[in-house]
């Protein structure tokens, strides 16, 4: 089955034509949303099958590093993500909404199978994001929950969403595992500044669009 394709403005002053997109992952459904480093794979957080389908679309990759939140704001961060003192807060709230993640210990309103790749994990742990990017901004206003993602694969030339080309072969075959696609044009691809906050300390897992935080 083809997804439904639905092309918006790059700065969300149509994102209201993506109702029914909303409407697919409050049913369960997973799809493509931009965000400011990249597209991802979405699913609502109580999606017990759109989790399912988020971790097969991972592969292999499923397990080596936690998935994120995309989350709507910090109240929403910290419902479910623990250990975030004052100056945890503070140094949050200054950098987000932007191009970074943040991994925290999660709280147990994550749930379980966001952590499950056939193994036990020792630690509980999830990636925070909060992209300054308006249409994402404007949908997850529109969701009483946080979207699992994980980032779409750009081709080998760099092109993002080559899902909507007729002969889809490689890193393009998961066009037919999500149920919808928002495109919103060109979205920088560098990745977002991954830091682990699981310590209480700023480590920096890798560099990307983020500037660097002292």
């Amino acid at each position: 089955n083809s997804p439904d394709y639905l092309i918006l403005e790059s700065d969300g002053s149509d994102a209201w034509r993506a109702e029914a997109a909303l409407d697919t992952l409050r049913e369960g459904g997973i799809g493509v949303l931009p965000t400011d480093t990249s597209y991802a794979f979405v699913a609502l957080l109580s999606s017990n099958d759109g989790i399912k389908r988020i971790l097969a679309l991972k592969g292999i990759e499923m397990g080596k590093k936690p998935l994120s939140l995309l989350c709507a704001d910090l109240s929403t961060v910290d419902r479910y993500a623990a250990a975030i003192d004052k100056p945890m807060f503070k140094l949050l709230r200054s950098c987000l909404p932007g191009p970074y993640a943040f991994i925290l210990p999660a709280r147990n309103a994550v749930p379980k199978l966001v952590h499950a790749d056939g193994k036990r994990t020792k630690r509980r742990e999830i990636g925070i994001r909060m992209p300054d990017d308006p249409v994402l901004a404007q949908l997850l206003s529109q969701l009483d929950e946080p979207l699992l993602c994980s980032t779409v694969p750009t081709s080998d030339d760099g092109l993002q969403l080559v899902c909507h080309s007729p002969a889809d072969t490689g890193d393009a075959a998961w066009c037919g595992l999500v149920d919808f696609i928002v495109d919103a044009g060109e979205r920088p691809v560098d990745g977002s500044t991954i830091y682990d906050l699981t310590e209480g300390q700023l480590t920096l897992v890798r560099e990307g669009l983020g500037p660097l935080l002292a």
